[in-house]
């Protein structure tokens, strides 16, 4: 993915005529993508193109071809350095590893909200289809989860991929982490739907979203500098657990969610679900006695 550097130099190809072309790509925070002339110390241009789909490398192909008038095929990025400036710093330390600084975090989070999402029958994805397709679907999974996260999911402060799935926490639970959630899960939702898993059918994106107390902390590895960050506790565990009996592009909550009243949904307590929810493990009682699903406006 392009989307997750700022600033990207790219080279492009006019397909009729073969010449080459190096190009400043960056994105606005409202999803215009602006096009900028690299050729020249002073550029001869800057247009700008509103996209109206998930940012992946082929619509921003098809991006900067609007924004140029003709075909262009991109060949590859040019700047392989990343500057750590502020932006970039502060998505590093959301990430597992941090190798900044020495403190060693040991804080309660009361409302945390923690976001789970896993990819549906992806088991029999797996025995069903070569190591190549495995690997391009897994791969485009998470690159294009994490460039979601960053341009939707900003104010998060952690986020870890888990093989098929991932895990998005932000430390306090209110209206603007809540939406930026929201926006994470149906952005990406759509965009498997439409575009990721339609070639295979069966596969599908289900998560939760729960609000709970977890604990995070840090420790230092022995024989390094790297300092390896997490959290623990019952949100994480909830989270992890009920995310198994959404269906895909469904998202359940929890109870705690549920009556904060920052998102709609709608509670389920039939013989079945219930039946579900206390077959899994470590359940408080609140949250093992109906289930609440995020409904979609």
């Amino acid at each position: 993915m392009l989307l997750s550097l700022k600033n990207r130099l790219i080279l492009v190809r006019d397909p009729v005529t073969g010449e080459t072309q190096q190009l400043a790509l960056a994105i606005e925070p409202d999803g215009t993508l602006v096009v900028t002339d690299a050729d020249n110390e002073l550029p001869n241009f800057e247009r700008r193109v509103l996209l109206t789909s998930f940012p992946t490398d082929e619509a921003l192909c098809g991006a900067v071809s609007e924004a140029l008038g003709s075909p262009r095929e991109i060949i590859g990025a040019l700047d392989g350095t990343i500057h750590l400036d502020d932006s970039v710093l502060a998505g590093l330390r959301k990430m597992p590893v941090d190798i900044f600084d020495d403190i060693y975090l040991a804080e309660v989070k009361e409302r945390a909200l923690i976001l789970c999402v896993d990819m549906r029958n992806f088991s029999a994805f797996l025995c069903s289809h070569p190591e190549s397709t495995v690997f391009g679907l897994i791969k485009d999974f998470t690159s294009n989860f994490l460039s979601c996260v960053n341009q939707f999911g900003w104010g998060c402060s952690y986020y870890k991929l888990m093989g098929d799935g991932a895990l998005v926490i932000w430390d306090d639970t209110n209206a603007q982490t809540v939406g930026e959630a929201l926006e994470v899960f149906d952005t990406f939702s759509d965009f498997t739907v439409e575009d990721l898993f339609r070639p295979y059918g069966t596969i599908g994106l289900a998560g939760a979203l729960v609000c709970e107390k977890v604990f995070k902390y840090e420790i230092s590895a022995e024989a390094s500098q790297l300092k390896y960050r997490d959290y623990v506790g019952y949100g994480i565990n909830l989270a992890c657990r009920l995310q198994g009996l959404s269906r895909a592009d469904e998202l359940i909550v929890n109870k705690s969610l549920s009556e904060t009243g920052l998102l709609p949904t709608e509670a389920r307590c039939d013989e079945h679900i219930v039946s579900e929810l206390r077959r899994l493990k470590g359940l408080r009682d609140p949250d093992a006695n109906e289930a609440y699903f995020y409904r979609r406006r």
